[in-house]
């Protein structure tokens, strides 16, 4: 008598059960939304390239209502994914560094610190760039 292997019955959508795993899952959808963003811009870039004519239409394109919307969105994920990714920080970092335990606040915090330094830098470079 032959036996059949036990095949466990999968949900495609077990992750829905459990808030973490909801969290978790958002967290990685944003990143679709960051790389299609992302492609826009190299898009951009290669419009660039081809000249006044390419850039200007390629302009025109990301002020339409949908490519503002888009854009908006793409912010927004960016900043659920800035954030869950800055309290995950000291998870995904060793708890010990040459024998002294690092204190996860103080991880988060150089993040947010670093974060802030560098968005304030840009502003700075653009307001005083143009």
């Amino acid at each position: 008598m032959e036996h059949q292997p036990y095949i466990r019955p999968r949900d495609r959508f077990w992750y829905l059960r459990h808030p973490v795993y909801k969290k978790y899952m958002l967290r990685e959808a944003t990143s679709i939304f960051i790389g299609l963003w992302t492609l826009n811009v190299l898009f951009g870039v290669l419009r660039l390239s081809q000249g006044e004519g390419a850039w200007n239409q390629w302009l025109e394109w990301q002020s339409s209502k949908f490519m503002l919307a888009f854009s908006l969105l793409s912010l927004l994920m960016a900043m659920i994914h800035t954030v869950t990714w800055f309290a995950v920080a000291p998870k995904a970092m060793p708890r010990y560094i040459y024998g002294r335990k690092i204190d996860p606040k103080l991880v988060i915090t150089a993040h947010w610190l670093l974060f802030s330094l560098v968005s304030m830098g840009l502003i700075i470079f653009t307001v005083w760039g143009s």
